[in-house]
């Protein structure tokens, strides 16, 4: 796939690895190019390995060792590895006898670890998809963070929505020494989307309204159009959203399926609404959509879908009995419920008038959290569900 719209984020990750020793975290929702970044790293030594989500104990350090090629001789430590390199066994020195304590043995593991990549410096650890993090790796990398080689850089990627585990904890206690960054890639605007498309397919196609700019997406749906087939879900994409919706409580998963069967983002009491729940559940619901990378603010007090692929694929997880009582509480109007107050009748007018949310709290001087309180309050009050509905009552 061409490498497009990523050349800032690429000098920016190559000027970073050019003053060793840092560490680099990369963060990006799936499918948004993080690996191939560290792909178009021109002339750099990269040891790469990936975390698994069956978390296989310092599986990511192993993988990536065995790529590399030690020196003939190494610190007498390194032997340590024999176990987790036996392939390695005849370049590594001989293993250290046991020492009866689980807690030395890990310790003297770990500067075995960076023993070797000490030996093989210059060179950079890549550890991929760091929010599947096993505990063993996970403490090694907390060892290694702080004793890093003075040629020696640590690169990790994660999607921030799967990860328990914060990786910028392991930047907590550097030493000054070790430099660190951050780098956040967001899926291409629709113009680096369209070249994308244009070096994907012989003709023109407008894919960014369907992929919101994740280059995996814009990929896979070019490689349909390619070969004559409609556009609709790609599988990888299909899969990977319906593993996301299994692993949520079901009171999430209920806003997350109300979300992809309204046509526009809406706020979250409409959303609880939609899903037959309380407002306090449709809340908690709410937040954890959102923490898992499923649902996003698109402006303030409305969310919906990231993108439009994963709300269709959403759409295509929900049953029909399910999809049809969804859309009766869409439809259906609610029944008014009380007065507005003084003040909600000025935030009701003004989002009559088609003012956003935002806006709307510049105006008055009050917090977009607050309008969105009262525009959720006016609507239940006159029956409504949407902001839709109240434009055309203006009308």
């Amino acid at each position: 796939m061409p490498f497009v719209g990523r050349e800032r984020e690429l000098r920016h990750l190559a000027d970073a690895l050019a003053r060793p020793p840092i560490v680099v975290l990369i963060e990006g929702e799936a499918g948004v190019g993080k690996t191939r970044l560290l792909h178009e790293l021109a002339g750099q030594p990269l040891l790469v390995g990936g975390c698994h989500p069956m978390r296989f104990p310092y599986g990511p350090l192993v993988e990536a060792l065995r790529q590399s090629h030690p020196p003939a001789r190494l610190n007498p430590v390194t032997g340590a590895l024999r176990p987790l390199l036996p392939e390695f066994a005849h370049r590594l020195p001989p293993a250290p006898p046991a020492l009866g304590n689980a807690q030395v043995e890990r310790h003297r593991l770990f500067r075995a670890v960076l023993s070797l990549l000490d030996a093989l410096s210059p060179v950079t650890l890549v550890v991929e998809d760091v929010h599947w993090i096993d505990q063993e790796t996970r403490e090694l990398l907390a060892f290694l963070v702080r004793c890093l080689p003075g040629t020696v850089n640590l690169v990790l990627t994660y999607r921030a929505e799967d990860l328990r585990h914060p990786a910028s904890e392991l930047l907590a206690h550097l030493p000054p020494h070790i430099g660190h960054t951050e780098l956040t890639l967001s899926p291409l605007d629709a113009e680096a989307t369209a070249l994308l498309a244009k070096h994907l397919l012989p003709g023109s196609a407008d894919l960014w309204p369907l992929t919101g700019g994740v280059p995996l997406a814009v990929e896979e749906l070019a490689r349909m159009l390619a070969d004559g087939r409609e556009p609709s879900t790609p599988p990888a994409l299909r899969d990977a959203v319906r593993v996301k919706l299994d692993a949520l409580r079901p009171t999430a998963r209920r806003i997350v399926q109300a979300a992809a069967m309204l046509e526009e983002p809406a706020p979250t009491l409409t959303l609880a609404a939609a899903a037959g729940l309380p407002p306090e559940q449709g809340e908690r619901g709410l937040a954890e959509a959102v923490r898992r990378g499923l649902l996003r603010e698109w402006t303030p007090g409305a969310y919906g879908l990231r993108q439009p692929l994963t709300r269709q694929a959403v759409r295509e997880s929900i049953t029909p009995n399910l999809r049809r009582r969804i859309s009766r509480r869409i439809e259906a109007p609610a029944e008014p419920q009380g007065a507005l107050s003084p003040r909600e009748k000025q935030v009701i007018g003004l989002a009559a008038d088609g003012m956003t949310n935002k806006a709307i709290a510049e105006s008055l001087f009050l917090s977009p959290r607050t309008v969105e309180v009262h525009v959720a309050n006016g609507l239940r009050k006159l029956g409504l569900t949407s902001r839709r509905q109240l434009s055309s009552r203006n009308t």
